[in-house]
């Protein structure tokens, strides 16, 4: 009997183990990992809010010398900062370009007013720089708002499948706000980005400054290798973009065009190296698409070809300051131009874009010197920030070659509503 009871016993106690572990695994790690996944999203939406923040103090210090009254300009920053742009409607596709390039010009003309009443004694050029330098911050802004809003619902509704998709999501949304943050500050210390290496392969090779054709784009035709050479670029060395569709609508009326060149910044895959060249067909240009159909609309009514080269490089390269990779590849672009050029018939007219933001660029090759040194400057010095960085963690990470952020890299793909907003929103001032 004492051994028959012994083993009821021990079977009733297990028996309540397992319940007990039962009632553990049903209720209480649920709460605790539902816990742990919100501690962790309120932790990084607060971090987004004190980068914006940050953001928009370092706005108000780097303009402060170009303002009739910081606390007006404060007023001024804190009114607009919740900016926002609604596309047209595309349900019927015919005409959504115009309708789309209208509202993004009335978007670029709001930005540019505001940067004027937030820095009135800026000559033209530091206008464009303070104008894309806001229009970072106000991105920056609107990310850290979205992922508040996402918080704050999967915490109202208890929704742990939203609260994971957040979570996922969040080591891209972290590091792309804080390469908007880097981007903010190049363009107010009027720096290139890397996404300014179209611009700068064209200002590379020019001696002479050229004429405006359009919009904030200069164009000058030059003999080159044998050909003739219009070689178009937005104008520097403020940040801007340009009509780089009239442009090329201007540049070709009264002349048989042979060939079109774009050079642009391209998005590079993983595994990929950061300068790396290709060549393609087709528009070299990101963004909306507004100017790429205009140059597209052109090239087919006058049956001109056109051909791309690409300078690889990450997402988070393109907005951050231009690195010694990118500038590396600046001369193999160079080179492939060439050897492209020389393939076309002697004497042929030809048109080259450096498609990107010009900002910290000169039209021409006279100050290139001082650009190229500024930009070694700063790569050292973002060099050197990160070594520090990693030194302060709990895990020494060893410092890898090249660049500072030769390794960073946006997936693509991402079909949330936060990823296509957000890409767009880049592309306004990325890419025209």
């Amino acid at each position: 009997m004492s051994i028959l009871a012994g083993g009821s016993t021990t079977t009733f106690q297990t028996m309540i183990n397992w319940g007990i572990m039962l009632f553990l695994f049903m209720f209480v790690l649920p709460k605790l990992y539902f816990y742990q996944i919100f501690s962790k999203l309120e932790l990084s939406a607060k971090k987004l809010e004190a980068l914006s923040a940050k953001a928009q103090k370092k706005l108000l210090k780097q303009t402060g010398k170009l303002a009739t009254s910081k606390n007006a300009s404060k007023d001024i920053l804190n009114r607009f900062i919740d900016f926002f742009m609604i596309p047209p409607v595309s349900i019927d596709p015919f005409g959504i370009v115009k309708k789309l390039e209208q509202v993004i010009d009335t978007s670029e003309e709001r930005f540019k007013t505001v940067a004027k009443q937030i820095a009135p004694k800026a000559n033209s050029e530091e206008h464009m720089n303070v104008d894309m330098g806001l229009q970072a911050a106000t991105m920056l802004h609107t990310l850290s708002k979205i992922v508040r809003h996402f918080v704050e619902t999967a915490k109202k509704f208890k929704n742990l499948q939203i609260a994971m998709i957040i979570q996922m999501q969040l080591p891209i949304i972290e590091k792309m706000a804080e390469a908007e943050y880097d981007g903010m500050e190049t363009f107010l210390s009027g720096l290139p980005i890397g996404d300014a290496a179209g611009p700068l392969t064209i200002a590379s090779m020019l001696d002479k400054e050229g004429k405006e054709i359009a919009p904030d784009v200069v164009a000058i035709t030059e003999k080159k290798w044998d050909r003739n050479i219009t070689f178009i670029k937005a104008k520097g060395p403020g940040g801007r973009l340009g009509k780089l569709g009239q442009a090329i609508e201007n540049a070709c009326k009264g002349k048989k065009i042979t060939r079109i060149f774009t050079i642009d910044a391209a998005q590079k895959l993983e595994g990929e190296k950061t300068g790396s060249v290709a060549e393609g067909v087709g528009v070299a240009m990101g963004g909306p698409g507004v100017q790429k159909s205009q140059i597209e609309n052109v090239a087919v009514k006058l049956s001109i070809p056109i051909e791309a080269i690409a300078i690889k490089m990450s997402g988070f390269q393109a907005i951050k300051p231009m690195t010694l990779s990118v500038l590396k590849g600046i001369d193999k672009a160079k080179d492939m131009l060439r050897m492209r050029v020389e393939e076309m018939p002697k004497g042929s007219n030809l048109i080259v874009i450096g498609v990107g933001n010009t900002c910290g660029i000169p039209n021409t090759n006279k100050n290139l010197n001082t650009t190229i040194n500024a930009i070694k400057k700063e790569a050292k010095r973002k060099k050197a920030e990160e070594k520090q960085k990693q030194k302060r963690g709990f895990f020494k990470k060893k410092s890898k070659g090249g660049d500072y952020d030769d390794d960073d890299n946006i997936p693509s793909g991402s079909a949330s509503r936060l990823g296509m907003f957000m890409a767009f929103m880049h592309s306004r001032i990325f890419r025209g």
